[in-house]
């Protein structure tokens, strides 16, 4: 098949890039760009005479990835890591791709019948095509359709919500609304724990072990689409939905959230990053406004009404009360100081009353905020 074809060829290559990338560095601290492994791609075709085969941009659209790849490591995400056949396959067409009738034209690839081909409106881009590990197909078209994005309004205290996430709540609101958190995860823990385990029993290459991975493979699939649906709905209903014009949300250590193990499969199934990004692209596709407070901010620990710091809060304390008279629910009263500190980021303002203190003692206060 075709398509099978591209993928083991561009799998193929993006190990033999990041293999050199990665002797090269360790042997003579010597960093090989692109454009290198674009020229040492000439020669492995030599070589490899079946990449002829495969359409040249998609290989050197894996050297962009794999390019990318370490941009982001650098940044602080994880170090690129070599692919294998069980894992998403994907490779990306940058051009020369048509669709027509139902049906997509990839370069070097016959017609594939593709569902809901005929929605797309605008001038194609570029068109990646993946296979997840239960060997379902998909292509993610780009399109460009020529409209521009809707003029963001100014920031107004009354249309302005404040967003914080938590455990026992997937998000709050500074005007009270709670959403229920995700528990697709620990809802079939049991079940996928039970084919996982018959899966490793099985003898390694048998068709009888594949079936059983496959089986595993489908429940981890639906977890994820219920995660990521769950998702869609919470950030569609916040952003498109209401009647705030700016949302205030805090920018969190997730890597450093997850490192505390007795939370870390609660805190990687919630998908906190995936919430903050579909926030990120969905206030630019309705004209919102987005204000990222800093992570140091005493949310939790703040009254929200008469702004003292709680210094004696703890991680099991859920509501408190304040030596104003005042009685607060934890998260809301965060979601609601998470708004504060948004307006004064966006006002250019210090927070009023409060002391400037040391970066080791802001980190102290807010370690309590990983874990609600």
């Amino acid at each position: 098949m075709q398509i099978e074809q591209h993928f083991g060829c561009c799998r193929l290559v993006w190990n033999l890039a990041l293999e050199a990338k990665k002797r090269a560095w360790e042997s003579a601290r010597i960093d090989v760009s692109r454009f290198d492994l674009q020229k040492q791609l000439v020669e492995l075709k030599k070589e490899y005479i079946w990449l002829y085969e495969v359409h040249s941009q998609a290989l050197t659209s894996v050297l962009l990835h794999l390019d990318t790849a370490f941009d982001k490591f650098f940044k602080g995400a994880g170090y690129p890591r070599f692919k294998n056949k069980g894992g998403r396959q994907s490779f990306q067409f940058p051009q020369f791709v048509t669709i027509e009738k139902g049906y997509i034209k990839l370069p070097k690839i016959k017609k594939v019948r593709c569902e809901k081909a005929d929605m797309l409106e605008g001038q194609v881009k570029t068109v990646t095509i993946s296979k997840t590990s239960t060997g379902k197909y998909y292509a993610s078209v780009l399109v460009d359709n020529k409209r521009e994005l809707p003029t963001k309004p100014q920031t107004h205290p009354e249309k302005t919500t404040g967003v914080d996430v938590g455990i026992k709540s997937f998000a709050i609101t500074s005007d009270g609304k709670f959403y229920a958190p995700n528990r697709y995860l620990q809802n079939s823990l049991d079940r996928l724990r039970c084919l996982q385990r018959r899966a490793s029993r099985k003898k390694k290459g048998s068709n009888s072990k594949k079936k059983a991975a496959l089986k595993s493979a489908r429940i981890n699939e639906k977890i994820t689409n219920q995660r990521t649906d769950h998702i869609h709905k919470i950030t569609t209903q916040l952003v498109r939905d209401s009647q705030a014009e700016t949302f205030v949300i805090e920018d969190l250590n997730l890597v450093g959230m997850v490192q505390n193990r007795s939370l870390s499969r609660v805190i990687s199934d919630a998908s906190f990053g995936e919430f903050f990004r579909q926030m990120k692209y969905k206030c630019e596709w309705y004209g919102k406004n987005l204000i990222v407070i800093d992570r140091f901010a005493p949310s939790s620990k703040r009254c929200s009404e008469c702004g003292e710091i709680n210094n004696e809060l703890t991680l099991s304390d859920r509501e408190w009360g304040c030596s104003c008279g005042a009685h607060h629910d934890r998260d809301l009263n965060a979601a609601k100081n998470i708004k504060y500190y948004g307006l004064l980021k966006h006002s250019g303002v210090g927070s009023p009353g409060e002391p400037v203190e040391s970066r080791r003692l802001r980190r102290a206060k807010k370690q309590e905020k990983y874990f609600t």
